[in-house]
């Protein structure tokens, strides 16, 4: 007879915690995240994002939406009722292309994304460089150009 997870290994206290981050992106809420993110040393942060990352890994539209967090995009529930979210689009656009966020680019805090692997993304298509070279001029221009690049990012994603 034998109890229930009885040899079984137990998750850890990182496991858990990723476990929540994931659910949290998952219903989009960015107050939660903070909870995590903000009273974890910064070896713990790193080790909960990469495993959130990892278990968001098929789920295109909850990873970018992370993205966005990080890039300071979604600081709130509000937030996520907004029109546009470029720097969300945009990661999900490079995400799609084959790029691997916080691996081969990194959302900032501003809404700013950096390309971290300039060899992959000179490898992707050209409307796709072009698309991620556009935007980074709707982070700090009006929001109606921002809507007008949030919707070519749009019809990009839709090929």
């Amino acid at each position: 007879m034998s109890g229930k997870g009885f040899g079984q290994p137990q998750p850890t206290k990182i496991d858990k915690i990723v476990e929540s981050a994931v659910r949290y992106c998952h219903k989009r809420q960015p107050e939660s995240l903070d909870q995590i993110f903000d009273n974890l040393p910064v070896k713990l942060n790193q080790q909960v994002l990469d495993g959130t990352v990892a278990a968001l890994k098929k789920d295109i539209d909850s990873l970018s939406w992370l993205c966005g967090y990080f890039a300071s995009e979604i600081n709130s529930t509000s937030d996520n009722d907004k029109p546009y979210h470029p720097i969300t689009l945009l990661s999900k656009l490079l995400i799609k292309s084959g790029m691997q966020p916080f691996v081969d680019f990194m959302p900032y805090i501003g809404c700013r994304i950096s390309i971290l692997n300039n060899d992959k993304f000179e490898a992707l298509p050209p409307k796709v460089q072009a698309a991620v070279k556009e935007t980074f001029d709707v982070v700090e221009t009006s929001g109606e150009e921002a809507q007008r690049i949030n919707e070519a990012l749009l019809r990009e994603l839709e090929v």
